[in-house]
């Protein structure tokens, strides 16, 4: 799969605003080791990736991956980058709409949007629990509030199945998924220390804080095993 180098998180927030704004929608995804590796057994998320319009590397063994093979990028971390485009809308008018996470960090993250992104409407909630089971009526719900960013924050590889059917009926919109990034706003969890962040190092605070993510680390071993034996 290819993925699109950027020198900063900024360079990519620019180009979803862009498409966001454009009114031809897309679809980002973050890549990172466990989804190169699940890809290759999953034909069904190989191919929902496949139809992404915008692939970014949210993990440090992407970026090397890259690097070896000429490509130098930032990492750009999914738990950043929308935020970076909610910074960059400043000064217009931004429909928005949220999907996923427990009802009350959605209402935690909505009520922290509506004070610090005066700018941003946000025109549709629906948690990640009965919010979100009923695809068609979720489609119906985007296509009459017409957002032109979605943000789904369901978890991988929920959040890019999802949103490849919302694609199908609402294609105006861009969608992003965003994985435990409303956890970590509304102040349900906290990040790796930043120290962590840049040192390629937050994979390793998330299995501390979440042992049973055991079973999703040895994908990463698996990624490095196909990283050192020329298999990317």
């Amino acid at each position: 799969m290819s993925v699109g180098p950027f020198p900063s998180i900024a360079h990519c927030a620019r180009r979803v605003l862009a498409d966001a704004r454009s009114g031809l929608g897309g679809f980002g995804i973050a890549i990172n080791a466990e989804k190169v590796v699940t890809c290759q057994s999953d034909r069904v998320l190989s191919g929902v990736i496949r139809n992404a319009t915008l692939r970014y590397p949210d993990g440090a063994g992407v970026v090397v991956a890259m690097r070896l093979k000429g490509a130098r990028s930032t990492r750009v971390a999914g738990a950043d980058l929308w935020l970076e485009i909610l910074r960059q809308s400043r000064g217009r008018p931004l429909p928005l709409a949220l999907i996923g996470a427990a009802p009350e960090i959605l209402e935690r993250t909505r009520r922290r949007l509506s004070e610090e992104f005066p700018n941003v409407r946000v025109v549709l909630a629906r948690d990640g629990y009965q919010g979100s089971r009923d695809t068609q009526a979720l489609a119906d719900a985007l296509i009459t509030a017409k957002p032109q960013l979605v943000f789904v924050a369901l978890g991988s590889p929920r959040q890019e199945l999802l949103i490849d059917s919302l694609r199908g009926v609402y294609p105006a919109a861009f969608y992003l998924g965003l994985g435990g990034s409303f956890d970590i706003y509304s102040g349900a969890k906290k990040r790796a220390p930043l120290w962590m962040q840049r040192s390629g190092l937050e994979w390793l605070y998330r299995f501390l804080k979440e042992p049973s993510r055991a079973h999703r680390e040895t994908k990463r071993l698996r990624f490095l095993a196909m990283l050192l034996t020329g298999r990317l």
